[in-house]
């Protein structure tokens, strides 16, 4: 048995590197921190695959705060991760490690039997495929920044590769993985790489390093042999498994987060087809970090990271049978960019939303600022021309902030000012006039578009901004759609060049208020690298061509009465 380390902790245990048996009879490893009292306490449990030693404490709170607290905290490397055994592949088998995890958890001496589970993004996940397993020490649940799947919101976008957010996580997994294969030539490779901001140009995802080449993470080249959402994906879904997941909840996201879309989905679900209490908080951060300074933007004080505060308060109420803090909190609590304040409410969506449609118009140039693009609640004429712009993928439309995963400092996050893409011709730009009252945007955008291309396949790329009388455009949320999957991402086909589809965009999640004086701008384009690749317009096998086998495309935008292209906004009463 590991023998507990007191060291410099008045008022904590450490015991690292404790082993616990899976059923196959893997060895996996976990660090236990508990208070050195003696009492029974409940355990909390993270399982992640970025290293036990750290904890996510670069967002949450050190595990000896929580011991202090009155909790035994254990976080244990994956399955094939840091100094567990096995074959790492993400989420594969994670529900049953859970499971056994927790078992091991509730029946040691220190535990009073009761178990709680945090953690974000991945392990986001994993403890919810755990919960769908019945663990009967497993009392609640706090899953935080999270997706629904490998597929959509994580791996692809839209049916876009989700090539920064892939990259940059892939290099996160890229040291441990050649340290486990004994290739420390690889170390200086992926310390270059690290941090690049994408992809070069110039490469196909198929060149990309650490996509496919070298194989030290094979899952990669899963994904990118399947495009499409086919039966590999369901695997990693929580799909059909929300009614399974019988205990309360507390989720956790941010307005910037890559995943927020998903997990904004994901509780609805949870509140309209389970019965137990979930609970909701959203700021406005992005991945990494949770903090005030966002992008660009400084959300304030009020942006401050909460997050450890409002776990104490769950798990005190779900573990201890203390709901006094957890009482005094609302069921929701939203931050709302644009008036930086929060929005406490008991569901969601916000009770009182309704939707609201705006209409894409130009005289038949919205390209760039220069042009005549205009947002408006009025439809569009029986004859309006349509805009056209060429997309090349050789000269992608650049990311300038948004919504990608993980470290701002390596893939495109935030609100950043986006004048300078709203310069480019390929870019089509829909402004509001100045608006004479504030308008306060809650819930899920969406975009319908109708377009043509010249090509078999192509993308159709969504911004919505927020334009100070200053001029600065901020972005709020971001949405694309491979055209090959738009009657869905299990159903590809391609396209008839030059023909007109209509095309629904998810834009995104979002909570924000369009001050008054201020406009409202949609942009419209066909790329967003290295947010998500460039898709090469062949209709050819995703990923796969080289770049002189790329072809451009003449893209065409429609905004008439038979065809209204517009956006749709959830908006709430001010």
């Amino acid at each position: 048995m590991v023998k507990a380390n007191e060291g410099a902790m008045a008022d904590v245990l450490c015991e690292r590197d404790v082993p616990v048996k899976m059923r196959d009879g893997t060895v996996l490893s976990c660090d236990v921190w508990r208070p050195k009292s003696g009492e029974k306490v409940p355990a909390l449990l993270q399982r992640q695959p970025y290293d036990k030693r750290l904890a996510q404490a670069y967002v949450y709170a050190h595990p000896a705060w929580y011991a202090r607290q009155g909790y035994g905290v254990v976080v244990q490397d994956s399955r094939g991760r840091g100094s567990s055994e096995g074959d790492f592949y993400p989420l594969r088998g994670d529900g049953k490690d859970g499971f056994d995890t927790i078992a091991w958890c509730a029946e040691q001496p220190w535990c009073s039997g009761k178990v709680a589970s945090f953690g974000f993004s991945l392990p986001g996940l994993n403890q919810l495929l755990a919960a769908a397993e019945k663990p009967p020490a497993l009392v609640t649940a706090i899953p935080g920044f999270y997706p629904q799947g490998m597929y959509d919101g994580l791996t692809h976008v839209g049916g876009a590769f989700g090539l920064a957010a892939v990259l940059d996580w892939a290099l996160l997994l890229a040291s441990d993985a050649a340290r486990r294969a004994n290739r420390p030539d690889l170390l200086e490779d992926i310390r270059h790489a690290a941090g690049c901001g994408g992809a070069a140009p110039t490469l196909a995802l198929k060149d990309i390093p650490f996509l496919v080449e070298p194989d030290l993470m094979p899952f990669l080249k899963d994904y990118l042999e399947h495009p499409s959402f086919d039966a590999y994906w369901q695997e990693f879904e929580i799909g059909e498994r929300f009614n399974q997941i019988g205990v309360p909840c507390l989720h956790l996201s941010g307005w910037y987060d890559s995943f927020v879309t998903q997990t904004m989905h994901a509780y609805e679900r949870f509140t309209s087809e389970t019965q137990s209490e979930h609970r909701l908080l959203v700021g406005p951060w992005y991945h990494i970090p949770w903090t005030q300074q966002v992008g660009a933007v400084d959300f304030g004080d009020a942006a401050r990271n909460m997050a450890d505060e409002y776990q104490l308060a769950w798990l005190d109420a779900w573990t201890k049978g203390r709901r006094e803090a957890l009482d005094a909190l609302p069921r929701v609590k939203v931050f709302v960019t644009g008036s930086n304040t929060w929005h406490d409410a008991d569901h969601w969506p916000l009770p009182g939303v309704t939707t609201q449609t705006w209409y894409l118009h130009s005289a038949g140039r919205a390209n760039s600022l220069s042009g005549n693009g205009v947002l408006n609640l009025e439809e569009p004429g029986a004859i309006e021309p349509a805009d056209y712009f060429f997309y090349n993928p050789t000269a992608p439309v650049q990311s300038i902030g948004g919504h990608s995963c993980c470290y701002p400092e390596a893939a495109p996050m935030g609100p950043m000012d986006q004048r300078n893409v709203e310069v480019r011709n390929d870019v089509l730009i829909y402004s509001s006039p100045p608006l004479e009252q504030s308008v306060w945007v809650a819930g899920i955008v969406k975009a319908h578009l109708f377009a043509a291309s010249s090509a078999r396949d192509t993308d159709w790329v969504v911004k919505l901004c927020d334009v100070s009388p200053d001029g600065r455009s901020l972005n709020i949320q971001e949405g694309v759609i491979r055209a090959r999957f738009r009657n869905g991402f299990d159903q590809p086909s391609l396209i008839e060049p030059d023909s007109i589809y209509e095309y629904t965009i998810e834009v995104g999640a979002c909570c924000h208020r369009f001050e008054a004086g201020h406009r409202i701008r949609l942009q419209v384009t066909s790329s967003n690298f290295p947010g998500i690749d460039r898709n090469p317009n062949t209709g050819g096998p995703i990923g796969m061509e080289a770049p002189f086998e790329w072809i451009p495309a003449s893209q065409t935008v429609f905004h008439d009465a038979t065809h209204p292209s517009s956006v749709s906004l959830p908006i709430m009463p001010t």
